[in-house]
């Protein structure tokens, strides 16, 4: 059965999480050779906005160029994105408690305002903004770090997690439950709590652990 087309034909943003979705319940597997004229066509997309799509999946290892081939997929299995995702949590949250006085107060309060800004309008740009909150916030966390060398590593996989996050935003229902997670961490940190703000990271990372991980170990959707 071809996949339901999609009907926003100019977000590119649709496109890629409708693609991460299909990865992860494995209706391309492994090693499958994603032709973008039989991808336009299931879709119902044209070739512009796939292909962007398609560059921020290469460029996060989700798919794989391969010389003279194309484009394959590299789909990594529950366990994997499990320990993806827990690696950054230690990470990120090592490097909030430690840089957490180096972190840009104004920057924080200016994207405070926006986010809240953004959930009075209610409109349809709302799962995006949340995911701009999102990863200005954790960029943010990155650049209060000094050590160049964690810097890179957090960097490094907060990249890799990105189709996991921009996924958990587009098909969440429970919106409310993303708003808040974030505004407790923004609050906190504006607040000068950093152990609250290192509990409501941690408690961030584990609502994303959850959602990809059912308790056969399967992942959730």
């Amino acid at each position: 059965m071809s996949p339901s087309k999609i009907r926003h034909l100019s977000l590119s943003e649709e496109i890629y999480s409708r693609l991460m979705r299909l990865i992860l319940d494995n209706k391309y597997p492994d090693g499958y050779r994603m032709r973008e004229e039989k991808l336009c066509a299931e879709l119902g997309v044209s070739r512009t906005p796939l292909r962007e799509a398609m560059i921020r999946l290469d460029r996060e290892g989700i798919l794989e160029r391969v010389p003279r081939y194309g484009c394959i997929i590299r789909r990594l299995p529950p366990s994997e994105i499990a320990e993806l995702l827990e690696c950054r949590k230690m990470l990120e949250c090592l490097t909030l408690r430690e840089y957490f006085n180096n972190i840009d107060l104004e920057a924080v309060k200016s994207l405070q305002l926006r986010f809240e800004e953004a959930i009075k309008s209610g409109d349809d740009e709302l799962r995006i903004e949340i995911l701009n909150t999102d990863e200005a916030l954790h960029g943010l966390i990155v650049s209060a770090c000094s050590n160049r060398f964690l810097a890179k590593q957090l960097k490094d996989i907060q990249m890799r997690c990105r189709p996991y996050r921009v996924l958990r935003c587009a098909e969440a229902g429970d919106i409310p439950s993303i708003i808040s997670e974030r505004r407790n961490i923004l609050d906190s940190v504006l607040a000068a709590k950093k152990e609250d703000a290192v509990k409501c990271m941690e408690a961030h990372f584990d609502a994303s652990l959850s959602y990809y991980k059912a308790d056969d170990g399967s992942l959730s959707s």
